[in-house]
């Protein structure tokens, strides 16, 4: 937002000018002042532009005298008397002004009526649930001044003041809301809408001020209707949404446009939507929605039976919930337990895996010690040679080709059990749970068997790399022998 002083000044001079001129015009997107001859408030208009030029919104005013488009620059021989008029007109472009105001996309849009009923002709036509060419949208604050409006009144997103008031409520004002955001509500309510729709309670939402005032009341209308379409399950438009309780409710969102809850309804309908959408989404709103679908009674509109029967459908929810929820932590700490046995039963996996590659490599080594000690002995006591002989390269080599075979099949075999019960665990864990969600089962498994599967893997690359050495020695024990015979006869 650009300088709020400047702003404040150009939206005074610009009342002061429609207040004093001949004639002047409120309109949605415009406003229009006309004048005759008069050169005070010709420089009046003067100062305006100059104003909109300091503020870069320049672009938005429009001055023409005699019928003629005159620039900033030409204006003196007009103030001075060097040329004379018999009229002008200024026009305003609201919409350039508003966003020529604002610095980057999320800044406060500012929007100013000087005409009571031209606000609320402009707040007739807006439907809060079209997305096109809508000023409301999510994450985008709007500031309104009004005409004629006593006291101010707003909420998170939305402020609307007193055209006079200078309070720009920058201390506190937008703040965080409370309502769920449009993302959130898309996942749990299915659209099936002829045009684009937008869900954005949050820009419609009244917390503070006097918004029970009969100026009010057309927010309150929009503001009901955003909070009240994110309770419910299929929305087709403003005519017709569906509500899946105990039974399928069909009902209009809003029947008539006279139709706004006060107050205290939409206090509560705002409520009721933050409490839903705070957690266990579906739970909630399927309790929410099977007291209302029990408690409707050929209501007008599903505003109307938010009106009527929310309040006894939300306690009754609230103390159903509680239930639920005590039900839901018994399953889940049972579930818990046999992911946990489940789990230790992985591990256990692990650890015998690892202690029969240890056993393998252990036996293998004393067979092969015990086998050449008995095959050899005998022939060693008379035969210094025997190892160099035809019959011993082979001998050892063969013993080689055994240590690498051994440990392909082993570490293998090993490998693959692991791997096919680590699927098995995960696929049965998901289809047996209904209180985890795939993320926390994998995070579970991952976190509780990751040291079962360091230490394995450890174990296992330790082994294979010690048949590979004890491969290595036997398939070169010819050039092993030779060297330690010739450090013997060296010696």
């Amino acid at each position: 937002m650009k300088e709020k002083n400047l702003i404040f000044e150009l939206r005074d001079k610009i009342f002061d000018l429609y207040a004093k001129a001949a004639s002047s015009e409120d309109g949605v997107e415009d406003v229009r002042i006309d004048g005759e001859e008069d050169v005070e408030l010709l420089q009046l208009a003067s100062e305006i532009i100059l104003l909109a030029k300091n503020l870069d919104v320049h672009t938005s005013i429009r001055l023409e005298i005699d019928e003629e488009y005159t620039e900033i620059d030409d204006l003196e021989p007009y103030l001075d008397g060097t040329y004379g008029f018999s009229k002008w007109c200024l026009n305003i472009s609201k919409l350039v002004l508003s966003k020529g105001l604002k610095n980057k996309d999320d800044d406060t849009s500012m929007l100013f009526f000087f005409d009571e009923k031209v606000f609320k002709a402009w707040l007739s036509a807006l439907d809060p649930l079209k997305s096109i060419n809508n000023l409301f949208v999510e994450n985008q604050s709007v500031l309104i001044f009004v005409v004629g409006l006593k006291a101010s009144f707003g909420g998170p997103r939305l402020a609307v003041l007193p055209f006079e008031s200078c309070e720009v409520i920058d201390s506190w004002w937008p703040f965080k809301s409370e309502l769920p955001q449009e993302n959130t509500l898309r996942e749990h309510v299915h659209l099936v809408p002829s045009e684009p729709i937008s869900l954005s309670p949050q820009s419609f939402e009244l917390t503070w001020g006097d918004f029970g005032c009969d100026l009010a009341s057309l927010f309150r209308r929009m503001s009901g209707m955003c909070a009240a379409a994110g309770l419910a399950d299929v929305i087709y438009g403003q005519e017709k949404i569906v509500l899946k309780g105990v039974r399928h409710l069909e009902i209009p969102l809003l029947e008539k446009s006279e139709e706004v809850p006060d107050k205290d309804s939409l206090t509560l309908i705002q409520s009721a939507l933050s409490w839903v959408y705070e957690e266990r989404v579906d739970t909630r709103k399927r309790l929410l929605s099977d007291r209302l679908c029990l408690e409707s009674d050929n209501e007008a509109s599903f505003i109307s039976l938010l009106v009527q029967h929310l309040d006894d459908s939300l306690k009754q929810s609230k103390d159903q919930y509680r239930f639920v929820i005590l039900d839901r932590k018994d399953e889940y700490a049972k579930e818990l337990r046999d992911l946990l046995k489940d789990l230790r039963q992985q591990a256990d996996l692990y650890a015998e895996k690892v202690r029969g590659l240890i056993a393998g490599l252990l036996r293998d080594t004393l067979a092969a010690f015990v086998f050449v000690a008995l095959s050899l002995s005998s022939r060693l006591g008379s035969n210094a040679d025997v190892l160099m002989s035809g019959a011993g390269v082979l001998f050892f080599k063969a013993l080689a080709i055994y240590f690498i075979v051994s440990a392909f099949f082993q570490s293998t075999s090993a490998l693959r059990d692991i791997w096919l019960s680590d699927k098995e665990l995960e696929k049965w864990s998901e289809i047996t749970r209904e209180y985890f969600s795939r993320k926390e089962i994998h995070g579970r498994i991952n976190e509780d068997l990751r040291g079962r599967r360091d230490t394995f893997y450890f174990y296992m690359v330790l082994i294979v790399i010690s048949y590979l050495i004890m491969a290595g020695l036997s398939w070169n024990m010819l050039y092993l022998a030779k060297c330690f015979t010739d450090i013997g006869g060296a010696n």
